[in-house]
C-alpha cells in the first residue's frame, strides 16, 4: 500500500463489491479458475473492476438467453 491508513469507507465498498461478485459468480456455470480470476480482478481494480465484471455477466446472460 502506498499509504499506511486506508479509509474505512473504501474498505466497506471493497467488501461490498467482493460480496456482490461472490453472489453473481456462484450462479454462473464456469470453471473454478475463472471464478477466482474475477474475484481477484475485482479485488485489484475495486469499483472499475466490478463494473467490468457486471458488463461481462450481462453479456453472458444475454447470449445464454439468445441460445435458449
Amino acid at each position: 500500500m502506498l499509504i499506511e491508513h486506508v479509509p474505512t469507507l473504501l474498505l466497506v465498498v471493497l467488501a461490498l463489491c467482493l460480496y456482490l461478485v461472490w453472489i453473481d459468480i456462484r450462479q454462473e456455470d464456469v470453471d473454478f479458475q475463472v471464478k477466482v480470476w474475477w474475484f481477484l480482478f475485482v479485488f485489484l481494480l475495486h469499483v472499475p473492476g466490478y463494473l467490468i465484471f457486471r458488463v461481462w455477466i450481462a453479456f453472458r446472460r444475454h447470449r445464454a438467453g439468445e441460445q435458449a
